[in-house]
């Protein structure tokens, strides 16, 4: 492949990596999306994703691709940064060992690991830290210093996707804080106290009203007023029959339906 044809099929892996973040919004996707592509055009056959501890001490495997080969490490065997990983993480840089089996760093491999005839480490970097690690290893060929550019530019996209995957879990803890107080506000405000004796409401100031004045300035609704049946039987007894006869035809002949 000739040095045009290797710059566009690097652009258009950059452009795909970006274009992953833009689909995916869990970072365990865009990140394996990511990988692929990496893998695919610097031509290694296994690797994995992981991310930096809270105490700095340790990577977590998001996943790990064996590419096909055997591997019985066990997956809760703690993977503290050293080696060439920790290269990697102090430099802020891409870097690979071609001869990895024969190097001073295999002597960190642990039992049952898959055999890696090549290992690069590219960094995840946001403001200048280093929080993650993508590992590539068992390229046919050997690694080279572009391929350490192309899985810069991609661990660079993977740092941007878990950026955009924090803002997000972010907003959405955000927003479902804000509909809870929400809520509750709701809550609180559909609760009225009313005084048990004379029946006056306290608004959101502290002051008691009539409950007819609170209602008219939160709804504009105006009252009229008069006496209900079982009050004027019980303030007028003995012209309680003829006042509501009186107030019945009225009523008939306000509505003769």
């Amino acid at each position: 492949m000739d040095t045009a044809q290797s710059a566009i099929k690097k652009l258009d892996g950059i452009v795909r990596g970006a274009r992953a973040i833009l689909e995916h919004q869990s970072f365990a996707e865009s990140a394996r999306a990511i990988f692929d592509i990496c893998r695919e055009l610097t031509g290694a056959a296994s690797g994995y994703v992981a991310l930096l501890t809270d105490d700095g001490q340790e990577n977590e495997v998001l996943f790990l691709e064996a590419g096909g080969m055997p591997c019985t490490v066990d997956p809760n065997l703690p993977m503290p940064i050293r080696g060439l990983r920790e290269t990697a993480y102090r430099t802020h840089h891409a870097v690979y060992e071609n001869d990895f089996m024969m190097s001073k760093w295999v002597k960190y491999m642990p039992t049952g690991h898959v055999t890696m005839r090549n290992v690069m480490f590219a960094p995840l970097n946001i403001d200048e830290k280093t929080v993650g690690i993508m590992g590539l290893a068992n390229k046919p060929t050997d690694f080279t210093d572009e391929d350490a550019e192309t899985a810069a530019h991609l661990g660079d996209l993977a740092a941007i996707a878990l950026m955009n995957s924090r803002y997000l879990d972010a907003i959405n803890q955000k927003t479902a804080s804000l509909e809870k107080a929400l809520a509750e506000v709701k809550t609180l405000r559909s609760l009225l106290p009313m005084c048990s004796h004379c029946r006056k409401v306290r608004d959101d100031d502290g002051l008691w009203s009539r409950l007819d004045k609170y209602i008219l300035q939160h709804s504009g609704t105006q009252f009229t007023h008069g006496l209900c049946p079982d009050c004027i039987r019980e303030l007028y007894p003995d012209e309680a029959d003829s006042i509501l006869t009186q107030m019945n035809s009225t009523d008939t002949a306000k509505d003769p339906t």
